[in-house]
């Protein structure tokens, strides 16, 4: 197959997904394609054949990476890239893609981005955490595994500040996902790889570029982590994500970056800056699609004390709601109260 074929034949594909209202593109060496629709993996096992490993590189290296892409690639085993196609509808179908290597070559996971950006309302996003947008500064983080919705979330609270606010956001990503139409914001959306080459360096360039509001794709590193609080601390509001089922692990995992001799340290800069620590999940919905649970640790004298006091364990015990928190089992059970979900 050319790797004209290749691209003509994952085109068809992603127009697949795309009418079955997949979220989720998987193409590995040898084997029929899978979607993942509404949380479930689903085998299209109608295709008429699976594409070989030399297929799917040609396709990663003819049409998906750049140069600088392909050699991350090579380096690491992995790369990022953005691809778009269109819909028969005349939509346009936007992916965030990671290619990558496995025990039988060349693989690609798609991720389909929904153009339109939901509203919080739509999300069921907890009040307490929407209010957070009215902040001037501070930190968010909003966690949970992968493919649990932080993108989207993130991407409706901006979307609030930018109908609301008269300020500058500007984001970090890698892929840029939601584009933003301008209301009364400015926004600066750049993409690691293709404007800036890494987090870190795009957050401290965007210190120089009069922000009010930061988003970063994801800390990945101590320096990335280190340069966000002091963002947070010196009058910017920022929101980021990490990976972790929940708030305490989120804590956890934040400090665990850095040697043993700074973790107090970090405990006390996170505890003076954070505003809020959003875990969520997303939970097969009674009415067809998902929706997401979520757990909300808020800032209090008492959770800061308890963040700067290194028992974290002991976190849940001062998530009140009379003061805006939720744990994830009390999220679920509002879930199944309102008979959004089954159980």
């Amino acid at each position: 197959m050319s790797a004209k074929d290749s691209k003509d034949y994952i085109d068809k594909l992603l127009q697949q997904t795309y009418e079955r209202h997949g979220s989720d593109l998987h193409i590995c060496s040898g084997i029929f394609p899978v979607i993942r629709r509404d949380g479930q993996l689903e085998t299209l096992t109608e295709l008429t054949a699976p594409l070989a490993g030399e297929d799917i590189h040609a396709f990663i290296m003819k049409t998906l990476l750049n140069e600088a892409q392909q050699k991350e690639l090579q380096k690491t085993g992995s790369a990022d890239a953005g691809y778009q196609i269109w819909s028969k509808d005349g939509r346009a179908i936007r992916c965030r893609v990671n290619a990558f290597r496995d025990a039988n070559g060349m693989a690609l996971a798609f991720r389909l981005i929904q153009n339109r950006i939901p509203s919080m309302q739509e999300l069921r996003i907890p009040g307490p955490l929407q209010d957070i947008r009215h902040r001037k500064h501070g930190m968010v983080i909003i966690t949970g595994p992968t493919g649990s919705g932080k993108t989207t979330t993130l991407a409706a609270l901006l979307d609030a500040i930018n109908a609301e606010s008269p300020v500058h956001i500007i984001t970090i990503e890698q892929p840029i996902e939601y584009q933003f139409q301008m209301k009364r914001a400015v926004i600066s959306q750049r993409e690691v790889g293709r404007d800036c080459i890494s987090f870190l360096e795009g957050l401290r360039a965007s210190l120089r570029q009069d922000p009010d509001v930061i988003l970063i794709g994801e800390m990945r590193d101590a320096e990335t982590i280190t340069t966000a609080l002091a963002a947070a601390e010196t009058g910017h509001l920022v929101f980021t994500t990490l990976h972790s089922a929940n708030a305490v692990e989120a804590i956890d995992r934040l400090v665990q970056y850095f040697p043993a001799t700074r973790h107090q340290e970090i405990r006390n800069e996170l505890a003076n800056s954070f505003l809020a620590i959003a875990a969520q999940k997303l939970l097969p919905s009674r009415n067809g699609g998902r929706v997401a649970a979520f757990e909300v640790l808020l800032s209090t004298d008492s959770t800061k004390n308890v963040i700067r006091s290194s028992q974290g364990f002991r976190i849940q015990d001062y998530m009140h709601r009379d003061e805006g928190m939720q744990t994830m089992a009390e999220s679920i059970r509002g879930l199944r109260n309102k008979h959004l979900i089954d159980g």
